[in-house]
């Protein structure tokens, strides 16, 4: 009867064997050299999954891949050990941006949008001719202008900084003039010139965002608002007149950067400036007055502007 009791006890054991050899014992080796022993349950693409059990108690856990050098298991019911080491991360991951400022500075061209129409008529009702006064308007119209800009990141692809802009043109002719209106015979000849100046200085909200294999290309936009100062410094046949005023300005910008090092781009952008001067003072040698303008008589200082220049990130 010995060997017939014997046999079960056998099979319980053998059975029991079979099972412990099932159980696997994985390992997952950190980047820091630590070593994590464990049952490796599943793994993503972005994380490694485990298990593991002390005195009957279980818990379970996971490890973002790339903070894995290497991981090993042991295929179940099988003694072959399988190391596997993750991907190194593609080239096109996107990084994270961790700069906090924003500083550029740029320059080019701009246009002034408003109509010389009226003005035109009106030095032309003193005896200007129509050639000259359609060249004086349009070398006014066109001039240049700069900025400077500085902003802290506020969000992943949103800043908040301050925008300054300087705006310059001037132009000049020498015309022969009927200065009094009242006779064909009392014309004056000499120069007519301006020099103009607007500048401008706001708050500014900034947005912005990368693209391409490796992110070396990014758009932007820009919104901004403040007070603009107005200065013609303009001469009528030797008489020295000033006309100064202030207002409030807005600027909308659309721009586009290579990043030529991680911290360093070039940018070229155009915005749009609107601003009106509905009150002036006038500045002679003799006096000086307060005008306030007649609707169409405000003096529009709103421009198109076309920029270049440079971008560091710190």
């Amino acid at each position: 009867m010995k060997p017939i009791f014997a046999a079960p006890f056998f099979v319980l054991f053998l059975v029991a064997t079979l099972n412990f050899e099932c159980i696997s014992q994985d390992w997952v080796v950190l980047n820091s050299g630590d070593t994590v022993k464990c049952t490796i349950t599943k793994v993503t693409e972005k994380y490694l999954y485990y298990s593991q059990s002390y005195n009957g108690v279980s818990a379970k856990g996971k490890i973002i891949k790339s903070n894995i050098n290497e991981w090993r298991y042991i295929l179940q019911n099988t003694e072959q050990e399988q190391i596997v080491a993750p991907p190194p991360p593609e080239i096109n991951e996107k990084p994270e941006f961790t700069e906090r400022f924003r500083g550029s500075v740029q320059g080019g061209f701009a246009y002034l949008t408003g109509s010389t129409g009226d003005a035109e008529k009106s030095l032309q009702s003193q005896g200007a001719s129509e050639a000259d006064t359609k060249s004086y308007y349009t070398n006014l119209k066109t001039g240049y202008q700069g900025n400077v800009s500085v902003y802290y990141r506020i969000s992943k692809d949103l800043w908040l900084g301050a925008n300054y802009q300087g705006f310059y043109t001037s132009a000049k002719m020498m015309t022969s003039m009927n200065m009094d209106g009242m006779s064909n015979y009392s014309y004056y000849y000499g120069e007519v010139g301006e020099r103009y100046f607007a500048n401008f200085a706001g708050a500014s909200i900034f947005s912005s965002s990368r693209f391409g294999a490796n992110k070396q290309f990014g758009i932007n936009s820009a919104f901004a608002i403040g007070p603009v100062f107005y200065r013609d410094e303009a001469e009528l046949l030797n008489q020295q007149i000033l006309i100064q005023g202030t207002t409030i300005g807005t600027d909308l910008l659309l721009g586009l950067e290579y990043f030529v090092k991680p911290r360093l781009s070039v940018s070229v952008g155009t915005s749009l400036f609107i601003s009106t001067i509905k009150k002036i003072t006038v500045t002679t040698a003799s006096s000086s007055d307060e005008v306030s303008l007649e609707k169409k008589n405000y003096e529009n200082l709103s421009r198109l502007n076309i920029s270049a220049g440079i971008v560091y990130y710190w």
